[in-house]
């Protein structure tokens, strides 16, 4: 499922990352790789704060939705 319809504060493994390739290498080198866990720690107004490897990163919903993700 892609990672903007998760439960916040629960984990999940990243199963892969969809997209241009310019998009999919942005996101990679932040760490989304496939396999890396991942979490919502909140959103506001269309924008995630997400933990992935440790970091906290914000994301706008249209590069959320390009990350698949599964329970973990």
């Amino acid at each position: 499922m892609p990672l903007n319809l998760t439960d916040f504060n629960q984990f999940y493994a990243i199963n892969k990352i969809c997209g241009q390739e310019k998009q999919r290498h942005y996101l990679e080198s932040l760490g989304f790789v496939p396999g890396a866990r991942i979490s919502i720690l909140s959103e506001l107004h269309g924008y995630y704060l997400v933990m992935v490897k440790g970091s906290k990163i914000g994301l706008d919903k249209s590069l959320a939705k390009k990350i698949i993700v599964y329970a973990s």
